[in-house]
């Protein structure tokens, strides 16, 4: 008798974590001895590969029921790693989430992937106040369908390999860490590799998940961030306290009143907010879920800086262990 495979959906299949996302499955899949079939959503007048026993790429209109429908058809899970504007996070993932609880599926991942968003006061981050109107969308719809769909969102603070482009913690030309709020203030950091691993093993779970999931592959503050750079380089990076919080807000309000910028993703003003509702110190979680999945070896953020320390022109001078 033939097994019927675990059908999953990724949809923006294309960009990094879908790329990442899609063969995670298929290894996570083929380590497990489990029939897969992957179905990687890309946007109607993209090119798509030609596909595989596990993975089919589906290029659809994601604003029409009868393509989700379609493609939804047997779906045991939907992972979400679109990225946009409100049309998208709110729009099209909830034509996503009806196509799924209309095939039945057990499970639906948004694309929320970031620090958790679910304690900042409504207006502290623009794209994080359509996450949550996203989950107060979801939850209805859920609820008015009578499934037992579980509705989990992972969340992995900030991607690691950011800690290289020289404005999250470190400035790598200045041999500074700048912050906002509160030296001790704590983030999460994961890389997209690690990400779509853990993801994989959520989207294949045959048991419960929670609403939740918080992992993280290092913890950093402003003050470890400032230690580990002397660890790893051998430099003295020092701590430098930008403005109060009460300002930053103040400055974001002047940047977005001069250039909205509705329609981009990640206007500048939006970039500054990530900063500002770190610094509110609601964003950490109590609890890591890290052991939930056993086998995950998790990638710390060394060679990361060490990697963006040299490519600003240093040296490394840290004394060999004898």
């Amino acid at each position: 008798m033939t097994t019927q495979p675990k059908i999953i959906l990724v949809a923006g299949a294309n960009g990094q974590l879908g790329q990442l996302m899609l063969t995670a499955l298929q290894d996570r899949a083929a380590r497990n001895g489990e029939a897969l079939l992957v179905r990687a959503l890309v946007r109607q007048g993209r090119p798509v590969p030609a596909p595989t026993p596990t993975l089919v790429y589906e290029a659809i209109d994601y604003t029409n029921p009868a393509d989700l429908a379609r493609v939804s058809e047997g779906a045991f899970a939907v992972v979400c790693c679109l990225l946009g504007v409100e049309d998208v996070i709110i729009g099209v993932q909830s034509g996503l989430l009806k196509s799924a609880l209309d095939a039945g599926a057990r499970r639906f991942i948004p694309s929320d992937f970031s620090g958790d968003f679910t304690k900042l006061p409504e207006g502290a981050h623009r794209n994080f106040d359509w996450r949550r109107q996203f989950h107060r969308i979801a939850a209805q719809m859920i609820a008015k369908s009578g499934a037992g769909m579980d509705f989990t969102s992972i969340y992995q603070g900030g991607f690691t390999e950011l800690l290289a482009s020289g404005w999250v913690l470190f400035d790598y030309k200045k041999l500074q860490v700048p912050y906002f709020g509160a030296a001790d203030a704590k983030m999460e950091f994961t890389t997209y590799a690690d990400t779509a691993e853990y993801t994989a093993a959520v989207a294949l779970d045959d048991a419960p998940t929670p609403a939740a999931l918080y992992i993280a592959g290092a913890r950093l503050s402003p003050q470890t961030a400032a230690a580990l750079g002397k660890r790893i380089t051998g430099a003295d990076f020092a701590l430098k306290h930008v403005m109060q919080v009460w300002a930053l807000r103040l400055v974001i309000g002047i940047m977005k009143r001069v250039k909205p910028d509705r329609k981009n993703p990640m206007p500048l003003w939006v970039v500054m907010q990530y900063g500002y509702c770190v610094a509110l110190g609601v964003m950490s979680p109590a609890r890591i879920d890290n052991d939930r999945y056993p086998g995950m070896q998790w990638t710390s953020v060394d060679d990361t800086v060490r990697t963006a320390f040299i490519a600003a022109g240093h040296q490394i001078h840290v004394p060999q262990e004898k």
